[in-house]
Parts: structure tokens; C-alpha cells; sequence
């Protein structure tokens, strides 16, 4: 939007900033010179139409993603329109930076900013500042999720709109008012605001913004199912937007793309793509934007089986999100209720108490975190208990602390989980004697009489449930209750992802130690099995220079018998036999010993031939075996060539082999362990058995969780069986437990190469 000044400036300066007004619209990079020409010429003599020209100028570089340059001349052109009381130029400059800090996740500025620009256009009569300042505003309730707020201020844009002709902003309007509709799932009616918005925007001649409505309208086909539709408005808005360098547009058009390839399962594809907009968003400074990225490249890498990437992405939306929080407060707030220092609003108190940090290491931690946090709940929103039901293991039974030996669970409560499974947002009631599943949860609550339901869902599933009651009297829960509820269950989430991430990074780092270990304890056995060879060598060559220096002696003598030359020839030939064989077997030792310990440390792809390698897996373990008693049977096919890195094959046959030593075969029982493989198709099947002790179904139902050992306290990390699951999974493969009568038998399934892509670890 562009103010023409013709009202504040005569003659030729306000033509001037009418022709570059237009010249902006259509072809803004070639009204950039002209504006900053136009400022410099008229800060001192002029300053109400430098002032305009420095708005051209964000007007101009906004869209190309460059506005933050202007930040603090655009903090000084306020300062200089309030020195020179120029209210209506305030305004201006006032939307121009609320636009900035929107853009940044700054809401508390940009609210402070665009309030101020709708009083001052009030005050003054500027209908199209107002209008552009009361968009902005609804946008910051839709960045809150309170669409129906946001859309009540856009309405009121709307009237106010009417009364000028401005199709520019027609187009952004009605582009805000489809998001609004969109978000609240009326798909239809949103179509029809973009499309309205497409036809406004090409009247005003402004290409970005056609490009936007476009965009809209791919999302509103993908949420029909349209995906070919979709991919290709998808495709045309970004085709658009790059030629008129709409860097927005461009950021999340490529997210919408990395969605629609994810759905195709093409994850490399959607990957590169969003790693593309993230890029994109880290150039705009649009921390939302950033946010949204992070979270979904964590989800796709988790998709790829790249799980430190997913990692690191996970951790990066983190805390983008809590700076996110840190920057948005102020705007929560009501507009009055933060110069009174004598009380706090429940939804300030809220906010405080989201912007805690709590260090959560453990599950103990957590509910050490959650009882802390359920005292405040109770008292800011009056209520007379909190229940904090938890899927504690991922095996989809709830518990809570506040009822112990109770459960939601499949077995007691089928209806209502699956109702959760259904459910988009808060559940209320005012009556619990009419909740659908009254019949299920009677017992588990008896005295409450209302309650808000909200359920903490990580990776599309439940994993927490929180339940808010009132046991007193029946309770109407109003719009505020749900809004307050839904952000105490955001701060239980928090404390989900944080202990999420901290067993992550603990998991990582047990393994890195467990790898370190199995390395160690490799090299204890080679040394000890080198030895052997290497003390007979050293014997025999003692024998072969006691033998070579008597023959000297003799030979010096000049009494040399025959029969002594050929005593002494044969007893240097087997000396020399001897140091041969012990020297190879030796050699052998270490060469399998250097090539496991090296592609250990390593994830370099390399063509092997399956049975060769897994007999030098095997040898290395020779000394770890022959102490248990027990002993290894391959049988590979033949000529079985595999393309993977072979380091992650050997931590897979070790994690597999030690796990046998160390639980089938205790106190060195001895015992058989039969590895097999053959290629089915394009890739190869292994069976790996063993005829120890076995496992118990109680085991076996939890043999791949990480940290899960029956040895704890006695060397078992719990991170072996968890270790081969993960690396195999990162392969490209699978592993299946088998029924077994005796011992345990495993099948993994692994991909005769697993293509061009690095795995990184």
C-alpha cells in the first residue's frame, strides 16, 4: 500500500509519489532508485514526503524479503514524524515496522505497532492506513489460533474498505479473510475469498499477490484430496513468485511442495525441498516460518530413518518455538491489564508460567515439573483437579500419578481412546453424565461433574491426556476456559518434547560409549589371541638363531660332519615353517581385526562378499566365544556381494553376537550360533539363531525399546537389541522376531545396496 501524500505535499512531489506508487505496484525493484532519491532530497526541506518515500522503499523490499534493512531508518523516519507532528506519516511508518516484527515472531512489537497505526489513522481519518493496520492485527490472532477474532477484525477492514477504492488492498484482505475461513475447515467459502483476491490483485496489476491467491487455492485443493490440482497451482504460484521475487511466497510454497512429495512417499524429494524453505526463512528472519520448517524436516528425516537429523530439526523447532513464546507475550496480555501491578489476569499468569523453564531429564523429572505446575492450574483457573494421564512407554496405556491403578487403557476403555484418536481439539462438558463414554470413565473419577478434555498428541498419536474438573456444581466452560486449558496442555507438551529429547540425546550418547566398548573389548581379545602366534614365532626364531650359530661354529671348526649339516639344515627349515605359519596366522588376526575396527568408525559404502565379511566378524569375536564355549556355524550363499557401508553390518553381527554371550549363554554354558543368508530378490535374507536359555514373551514384547535390559546393574546397557533395530531400519531393512522353541531366532531383511544417498551419522 502507498500513501500519495497529495493531501500533505502540492504540485510536483505528490505526482511524483502517485506515478511511483503505481510503478511499485507493477514493477516495484525499478521504483526502488526513484524512492531513495526522493528521500534524500527531501528529509530536510520536505520531510512528510521523504517520509512517504521511505515507506515506498519497505513497500518495495518487503516483498523481496529485505525489509529488516530498513528497520531502524524506519525507527528514525518515527521519531522524525513525531518531532515534526506528522500523525498520519506516524501511522505509516507505525504499520511498516508492525509488518517487520510480525514477520520476525515479534508479536508483542508488532501489536504495540499496529494499534498504535489504527489510533493514529482514526485519529486522522486515513481509512487505508487503518484498514492495513486492522488486517495485520487479525493476522496476529490467526498466528494465535484465534481464528474467529481474526476474522472479526478483518471484517471490520472489510467495511471499512468499502468506503475507498483500493484494489490492492481489496486483494490482501480478501487473501486474509480465505486463510481465516480455510483454518477453520470451510474449504468453499475460502476458494471463493482467493479467488476474489486473485481478481483484485490483477486489477491493481500487483503479481505477487495473484502468485499468493494462487498458492491459497493449491492448499484449499490438497485439503479436498485435489493433490495433481494441487501440485500444479502449487508449482505455478512458485514459478510466480521467483520471477517477481516474492520471497515469502517462494518459502512456503517450497513447504507446501515438500508436503505433497511427502504424501507421494517421495521423501528425498520433499527433504531437499524443505530444506530449501527453511533456507528461505532463515533469509526473511520469519521465525514461524522457521519453526514449521524444522518441524517438518524432522518429520521427514524421522520418515527416512535419519533420526540424528530428525534430531537436530526437532531440537531447532524447539527452540525457535520457546523463543517464539519469549517474543509473543506481551501480546497476550489485555491492553490495560499490564500497567496494573496489583493483580494478574489468569491468562497472564498463564503466560508466566509457560515462559518457566524446568529441566526435565527424567521421567521423574517431569512429574516432578507437573506437580509443580498442576498447584498454579488449579488455582488460576478454579478448578478442583488435574489429571495428567501419560502414555509413560508408547504402548498405548494411559497412567496417571493423581489415580494410581488406574488406566486408560484398550482393555477398560476401547470407546474412549478411540474417541480421542478422533478428536481435533478440546473436548467440554458441563454435564459428565453426557459424555459418550460415561459408561467407561464413570469409575475412574466419580465425584467430578463437569470436565475439559484435551488430548498432547506427539508424532499423530495421543500421548498424554489432561483433564481439567469441577466436582462442585455443574460448570459452563467458556471460550477463555478452553483457550487457557488448550495452553496449559502446550506446556505439558513442552515438558513431553524436553524429556524427549533429553533420552534422545542420552540414547546417542550411550551408543557412542557402547561403541567405544565393543571396540575396546575387541582389541583386549585380538591382543590376547595374537599373542599366542606371536610367542611361538618368537621361539621358533630362537630356535632358528640357535641352530644357524652352531652351524657357523661348526663350519669354522673344519670338523663338519655331513649328517650334523643336514640335523642342523632341517631343524632351521621347521624353525623357519614354524615362524612362517604363526607370522600369517598373526597377520590374519590383526588384518580382520584392523579391517572390522576401522569400518567401525566409518560409514563409507563399500561392495563386499557377504560370508567373507562375516567371517572376519566372527574371527574377531574368537576369543569372547571360545570363553563362553560357544561357537558360530555360516552358512552364506555363495558369492552373496552386498553394496552398504560394512562398518553398521559389523555393529549389527556384534550387538548380535555379544547379546547371545551375554544372555543366552550365561556363565559360559557354551552353545551353537547359526547365522545364515541368501538373496530373495533385491535383497538379501539373514536368519540369526542361537539355542541358549531363550526369552520370555514379556521380554520379547519389549527386546527393541532403548535402554530396556534384564542385566541392569551387571554391564547391560539395554542398547544392543535397540542398536540393531535402528542401524537395520537406517539400511533400508527390517527386523522380525521370530517364534522359536529353543533360544531366540531373528530374520532381518537388508537391501542388496542401499542407493546413492550417504547415511550420516
Amino acid at each position: 500500500m502507498q500513501q500519495s501524500a497529495s493531501d500533505t505535499q502540492p504540485g510536483r512531489a505528490a505526482a511524483l509519489l502517485a506515478r511511483l506508487e503505481a510503478l511499485a505496484l507493477a514493477h516495484p525493484m525499478l521504483a526502488l532508485k526513484p524512492y531513495e532519491r526522493l528521500e534524500q532530497q527531501c528529509t530536510e526541506s520536505r520531510p512528510a514526503v521523504a517520509l512517504v518515500a521511505l515507506y515506498g522503499q519497505f513497500f518495495v523490499l518487503e516483498r523481496r524479503g529485505r525489509a529488516i534493512e530498513l528497520l531502524e531508518r524506519l525507527g528514525a523516519g518515527l521519531e522524525l514524524a513525531r518531532a515534526r507532528h506528522l500523525p498520519a506519516h506516524a501511522a505509516l511508518l507505525h504499520e511498516a515496522l508492525g509488518r517487520i516484527r510480525y514477520q520476525r515472531g515479534e508479536y508483542g512489537e508488532a501489536t504495540l505497532h499496529w494499534s498504535s497505526a489504527v489510533d493514529l489513522a482514526g485519529l486522522v481519518g486515513h481509512v487505508r492506513i487503518g484498514v492495513a493496520a486492522r488486517i495485520g492485527l487479525g493476522q496476529l490472532h490467526y498466528a494465535l489460533n484465534d481464528w474467529e477474532t481474526g476474522q472479526r477484525f478483518h471484517a471490520n477492514a472489510d467495511e471499512m474498505l468499502s468506503e475507498v477504492g483500493d484494489d490492492y488492498l481489496q486483494s490482501k484482505l480478501c487473501i486474509n479473510l480465505g486463510v481465516g475461513l480455510f483454518n477453520r475447515n470451510q474449504f468453499a467459502a475460502a476458494e471463493l475469498q482467493f479467488r476474489k483476491g486473485q481478481a483484485a490483485a490483477q486489477r491493481a496489476r500487483h503479481r505477487d499477490y495473484q502468485a499468493e491467491a494462487l498458492w491459497h487455492l493449491s492448499r484449499c485443493a490438497e485439503a479436498l484430496g485435489l493433490h495433481e490440482q494441487a501440485r500444479l497451482d502449487c508449482r505455478q504460484a512458485l514459478a510466480m513468485a521467483v520471477r517477481c521475487g516474492y520471497t515469502w511466497l517462494q518459502a512456503v510454497a517450497s513447504a507446501t511442495l515438500a508436503e505433497l512429495a511427502s504424501t507421494d512417499a517421495d521423501h528425498q524429494q520433499a527433504i531437499a525441498v524443505a530444506e530449501h524453505s527453511l533456507q528461505l526463512a532463515k533469509t526473511l528472519g520469519a521465525r514461524r516460518l522457521q519453526s514449521s520448517a524444522h518441524k517438518a524436516l524432522a518429520r521427514l528425516y524421522q520418515a527416512s530413518q535419519q533420526l540424528p537429523q530428525a534430531l537436530d530439526h526437532l531440537w531447532q523447532h524447539q527452540a525457535v518455538e520457546a523463543e517464539l513464546y519469549r517474543l509473543s507475550l506481551p501480546e497476550r496480555l489485555g491492553a490495560l491489564a499490564r500497567f496494573d501491578l496489583g493483580h494478574q489476569s489468569a491468562e497472564e499468569r498463564l503466560l508466566n508460567l509457560s515462559n518457566r523453564h524446568w529441566a526435565v531429564d527424567s521421567p521423574a523429572d517431569l512429574l516432578s515439573a507437573a506437580d509443580e505446575i498442576r498447584e498454579q492450574v488449579l488455582a488460576l483457573m478454579r478448578v478442583d483437579r488435574l489429571l495428567f494421564w501419560w502414555d509413560v512407554d508408547g504402548t498405548g496405556r494411559f497412567s496417571s500419578a493423581d489415580a494410581p491403578g488406574q488406566w486408560l487403557s484398550p482393555d477398560s476403555c476401547p470407546g474412549y481412546l478411540a474417541l480421542l484418536e478422533r478428536t481435533d481439539g478440546p473436548l467440554t462438558l458441563t454435564d459428565l453424565r453426557l459424555h459418550p463414554c460415561h459408561a467407561e470413565l464413570q469409575a475412574l473419577s466419580p465425584g467430578a461433574k463437569s470436565r475439559a478434555e484435551l488430548v498432547i498428541y506427539q508424532q499423530q498419536r495421543p500421548r498424554a491426556v489432561l483433564w481439567l474438573e469441577h466436582g462442585h456444581q455443574a460448570r459452563s466452560w467458556a471460550r477463555t476456559d478452553v483457550l487457557n486449558a488448550s495452553h496449559v496442555a502446550k506446556i505439558y507438551e513442552r515438558l513431553l518434547l524436553s524429556l524427549d529429547l533429553a533420552q534422545a540425546k542420552q540414547a546417542k550418547a550411550e551408543m557412542e560409549r557402547e561403541k567405544i566398548a565393543s571396540l575396546g573389548r575387541l582389541v583386549a581379545g585380538i591382543a590376547h589371541d595374537v599373542n599366542t602366534p606371536i610367542g611361538v614365532a618368537i621361539t621358533a626364531a630362537s630356535c632358528l638363531g640357535d641352530a644357524a650359530r652352531r652351524m657357523a661354529t661348526l663350519i669354522a671348526s673344519g670338523r663338519v660332519s655331513r649328517s650334523e649339516l643336514l640335523s642342523l639344515s632341517e631343524q632351521m627349515g621347521a624353525s623357519g615353517e614354524l615362524v612362517e605359519r604363526n607370522l600369517q596366522r598373526a597377520a590374519a588376526l590383526v588384518g580382520d581385526f584392523k579391517r572390522i575396527a576401522v569400518d567401525q568408525n566409518t560409514e563409507e559404502r563399500q561392495t563386499f562378499e557377504l560370508g567373507e565379511y562375516l567371517r572376519s566378524v566372527v574371527a574377531v569375536h574368537g576369543p569372547a566365544l571360545r570363553k563362553s564355549g560357544a561357537r558360530v556355524e555360516l552358512e552364506v550363499e555363495a558369492g552373496l556381494r552386498m553394496t552398504l557401508p560394512p562398518g553398521l553390518l559389523t555393529q549389527v553381527f556384534s550387538n548380535l553376537i555379544m547379546n547371545s554371550l551375554t544372555h543366552a549363554f550365561p556363565q559360559g554354558q557354551g552353545g551353537c550360533i547359526h547365522i545364515s543368508a541368501e538373496r530373495l530378490g533385491g535383497e538379501a535374507r539373514l536368519h540369526y539363531r542361537d539355542d541358549g536359555v531363550g526369552v520370555s514373551a514379556e521380554v520379547r514384547a519389549r527386546m527393541f525399546e532403548a535402554f530396556f535390559t534384564t542385566r541392569r546393574g551387571q554391564g547391560g546397557s539395554g542398547l544392543g537389541m535397540y542398536m540393531v533395530q535402528n542401524i537395520v531400519k537406517r539400511l533400508g531393512g527390517g527386523v522380525e522376531l521370530l517364534p522359536s522353541e529353543r533360544g531366540l531366532c531373528l530374520a532381518l531383511s537388508l537391501p542388496l545396496s542401499d542407493g546413492p544417498t550417504p547415511i550420516l551419522a
